[in-house]
């Protein structure tokens, strides 16, 4: 791999942790450098494949160490961050075009041998022992492939904002995509991931709490025609051009 098709690997990869955990991450371990490590794991632990396919043949088993305060809080934080960690990997074996055999484990393990500003992340391959893994991996990269059709939201009744992003935060402050100016909106309420083909509404923790269609949610795969709600705004997520006919509640206004 060249040294610019390298730097664009790890700039992705770290565009999608940073944007999935920035409200996790301190001044101690940062996100773009679990993406360095984590890219450079999987390039320079690859092999050629076993049956004459060009694509390198990625690692499958990654083991992320870090501080054991460090790994704490970020586990507290984000329980599944090991599976979302994965699922980001298979997107960027994918767009990179390096091979899986079948979806990666990645472990988080605490490490008292190193300070809260150290990681280290070792990777090999496994021999692939259950055939439905490459299956799931490769139903997960076709489903990557279709996004939905041109998805948007409509704030308050008033604002149609297009989410052309993989990554949209949400929350009161201006660092967010969406700034929502309501004061019983957290800081940092909310975030849509775009995964494996379909936006997927997360609550990131807010004080308030998300409902989508007047359920309270913790994740949610968004449909067209949901109505989400967040402090005193609304907003409708929709698809294909369906913008008839949504709530027009008076809410207040909204930056973007």
């Amino acid at each position: 791999m060249s040294d610019h098709s390298f730097a664009r690997l790890e700039t992705q990869l770290e565009r999608l942790i940073e944007g999935a955990f920035a409200y996790l991450f301190s001044k101690t371990v940062r996100a773009q450098d679990i993406a360095l490590q984590l890219s450079r794991a999987m390039t320079t632990n690859s092999q050629p494949s076993p049956d004459g396919d060009p694509r390198p043949l990625a690692p499958n088993d990654y083991e992320i160490h870090l501080h054991p305060r460090i790994h704490a809080h970020l586990i507290s934080r984000q329980p599944a961050l090991a599976r979302i960690l994965s699922e980001h990997m298979v997107q960027l074996a994918n767009h990179a075009d390096y091979r899986l055999g079948e979806l990666p484990t990645i472990r988080i393990v605490a490490d008292e041998a190193l300070t809260p500003t150290d990681l280290t992340i070792n990777a090999r391959y496994l021999q692939q022992n259950d055939s439905t893994a490459a299956l799931d991996l490769q139903a997960a990269a076709t489903q990557s492939e279709h996004e939905p059709s041109n998805p948007q939201l409509i704030i308050n009744g008033q604002q149609i904002i297009a989410l052309n992003q993989p990554i949209i935060n949400i929350g009161r402050s201006h660092d967010n995509h969406i700034t929502l100016n309501d004061a019983f909106v957290s800081r940092h309420h909310a975030q849509i991931r775009l995964r494996f083909g379909s936006f997927t509404l997360f609550d990131t923790n807010s004080s308030s709490g998300v409902r989508v269609n007047d359920v309270v949610i913790r994740e949610h795969r968004l449909q067209s025609g949901d109505v989400i709600r967040m402090g005193r705004s609304q907003l409708v997520y929709i698809e294909d051009d369906h913008v008839a006919n949504f709530p027009t509640d008076s809410h207040p206004a909204v930056d973007s």
